[in-house]
């Protein structure tokens, strides 16, 4: 039972840092879009919309590339 426990703590610590950068990078959209949304509102959603997009390019770019 401690084995079969350690071995889920270990893998939840490995996947902690990709969770955290994913969370950095969507606080990081989150606040850019809120930015732009203060300077004027539309400008908030077509940043959000690009930095969204761009976002989903890279990722697909790095698993083609992988694999």
């Amino acid at each position: 039972m401690m084995k079969l426990l350690a071995a889920a703590l270990r893998s939840i610590a490995g996947a902690v840092p990709g969770l955290v950068r994913d969370l950095a990078g969507l606080c990081g959209v989150g606040l850019v879009s809120y930015g732009a949304w203060m300077i004027y509102p539309p400008a908030g959603f077509i940043t959000a919309g690009l930095l969204l997009i761009v976002g989903a390019l890279l990722v697909a770019l790095g698993n083609r590339a992988a694999g």
